[in-house]
């Protein structure tokens, strides 16, 4: 019990100052927010090279980190047609010189694969946070309102996730990536995403001028909710291929960077691909 109230404070501690800093970025948006973003991407991309070195895959970490600070300020800078073209020419530089630089016998071909999909795994995907921030140029808290709605309801539907498969889960969900998720969490983190999205778009209509029906927003609700669900099992599956529980050590009570937004890495190009379509 001693144990576990210690990660329990470890954990409150952690959010206490994680989420005010978190907060304030997105209310600045710009590249404040990108700042916080992109260490996260660094952060992120290191810890997965790091696990599949110590799992015997040759990588750069610090290569892998680096590119994906790289894509998020580039994201930060430009458009996300002009991203790809950007994106295309640094990716295919970095991993001319990472298949150069390893000798033959480290794996040149593993090297590359893994840390360039490090990078991008991470980089890429939580570029899709400056972008949907981008919604809204201006710092204030329209701009905030929306890039923190994906954010919100997933970590709800999470936590409902947990508790609802710890109270009745019975039924493995996938027990040979993560052998304590249930159909009934999964089930109950959808319900509550999807429910808790009509609350947050409803309570910050006034701020953000919202124009979606009540369906589309159950709709948001439910691809976010797959999304975040997939992009948690997604990265189960690397840490079970490395043989590790947390991607770091870095966060006391939360494991690593990557732990923490490995289910935002699927919701962020989601909701922006979502509500491109169905907010414009």
């Amino acid at each position: 019990m001693e144990r576990s109230g210690g990660e329990l404070a470890k954990r409150v501690g952690v959010a206490a100052v994680g989420i005010p800093i978190t907060l304030v970025l997105g209310y600045m948006g710009g590249y404040w927010l990108a700042a916080l973003v992109a260490v996260f991407a660094g952060v992120a991309a290191w810890e997965f090279c790091g696990m599949y070195r110590v799992h015997g895959v040759p990588s750069s970490a610090v290569v892998a980190g680096t590119l994906a600070v790289a894509y998020v300020l580039i994201a930060a800078s430009t458009t996300p047609g002009s991203f790809a073209v950007w994106a295309t020419i640094l990716t295919l530089g970095v991993a001319t010189v990472v298949m150069l630089r390893t000798p033959p016998e480290l794996g040149p071909g593993q090297a590359v694969v893994t840390t360039i999909f490090g990078a991008a795994y991470t980089g890429v995907l939580l570029s899709y946070v400056v972008w949907l921030r981008a919604f809204d140029t201006a710092p204030g808290i329209r701009g905030a309102a929306i890039v923190f709605l994906p954010v919100a309801v997933t970590w709800l539907g999470d936590s409902a996730a947990y508790f609802t498969g710890k109270a009745i889960g019975r039924h493995k969900l996938a027990p040979v990536i993560s052998p304590k998720k249930t159909w009934e969490g999964a089930i109950g983190g959808f319900v509550v995403t999807a429910g808790t999205a009509l609350l947050y778009v409803e309570l910050t209509r006034p701020l953000v001028g919202w124009t979606m029906s009540t369906a589309a927003i159950l709709g948001l609700g439910a691809v976010v909710a797959v999304a975040g669900q997939l992009g948690d099992l997604v990265e189960s599956r690397f840490k079970r291929d490395c043989g590790v529980k947390d991607s770091s050590k870095l966060l006391p009570g939360h494991g690593g960077a990557l732990d923490r937004v490995d289910s935002l890495l699927f919701v962020m190009p989601t909701a922006y691909a979502y509500l491109r379509l169905v907010a414009a």
